[in-house]
C-alpha cells in the first residue's frame, strides 16, 4: 500500500540522518549528503499522490455500486408490473368466460370483480415490496459507502499529521545540524586567524559569514 511505502521513506529518512558519519569536532553534528537526502525526499513527495488518487478510486466504485443497485431495482418493478399485467389480464378473460355463461351471469360477474381486484391488490403489493427493495438497497448502498469513505478519511487524516509531524521533526534536526556546522567553520576560520595573525582583532583578520544557503 502506498501508505506503507511513505512510512518507509520516512524511516529511511531518519534511518539515514542517523546514519551519517559525525564531524571531528563534536559526535553529536554529522555530515550529511544533499544528494541522498534530497531523493529520498522527492520520493516521499512522489508517493504522497497515490492515496488521492486511491481515494477517488473508492468514490468511482460507489457510483458503480449505487448505478447497478438501481437498474436491479428497475428491472424488479417492471417484472412486478408485468407479473401483475398478466394476472390481470387472466382474470378479465375468465370473466369474460364466465360471463358468456347466461344461467350463472350474476355469479361470474362476481367472481370476475373479485378476481381483479385481488389481481390489482397483488400488484400494488409486488410493486409497494420492489419500491421498498429499491430504498432498502440505495440506503445499504449508501451507509456502505460512507463508512469506506469515513474509514479512508481517517487513515488520510492519521497520515496527513504523522507525515507532518515528522516531517516537522525531521527539518528540526537538519536545521540544528546546520547551525552546528556553521558555527564549527567559524571556530575553525577564527583559529586559522588566531594562528596565523596572532590576534582576533586584526584588520587583517579573516572574516566570512555563510547563510544556510552556502550549504
Amino acid at each position: 500500500m502506498a501508505l506503507s511505502r511513505i512510512e518507509e521513506i520516512i524511516d529511511n529518512i531518519y534511518d539515514y540522518v542517523e546514519s551519517c558519519k559525525p564531524t571531528a569536532f563534536s559526535q553529536a553534528k554529522v555530515v550529511v549528503s544533499k544528494d541522498e537526502l534530497l531523493d529520498l525526499v522527492d520520493e516521499l513527495k512522489r508517493r504522497t499522490p497515490e492515496e488521492i488518487k486511491r481515494s477517488q478510486k473508492v468514490i468511482a466504485n460507489r457510483e458503480n455500486i449505487l448505478k447497478s443497485a438501481e437498474e436491479e431495482a428497475a428491472a424488479k418493478i417492471k417484472e412486478a408490473y408485468d407479473k401483475a399485467r398478466e394476472i390481470e389480464e387472466e382474470a378479465r378473460a375468465k370473466a369474460e368466460e364466465l360471463v358468456s355463461e347466461t344461467e350463472v351471469y350474476k355469479q361470474a360477474f362476481e367472481k370476475a370483480n373479485s378476481m381483479i381486484q385481488s389481481a390489482s391488490q397483488q400488484s400494488d403489493t409486488m410493486t409497494t415490496d420492489a419500491k421498498n427493495y429499491s430504498t432498502q438497497m440505495r440506503s445499504g448502498v449508501l451507509n456502505y459507502s460512507s463508512d469506506i469513505l469515513s474509514e479512508i478519511e481517517s487513515l488520510l487524516a492519521e497520515a496527513h499529521k504523522d507525515i507532518e509531524e515528522r516531517s516537522n521533526a525531521l527539518v528540526k534536526v537538519i536545521s540544528d545540524k546546520l547551525a552546528t556546522i556553521s558555527d564549527n567553520r567559524k571556530e575553525i576560520i577564527e583559529q586559522i586567524n588566531i594562528d596565523f595573525y596572532g590576534d582576533e582583532d586584526d584588520d587583517d583578520v579573516i572574516e566570512e559569514d555563510y547563510s544556510e544557503e552556502d550549504f
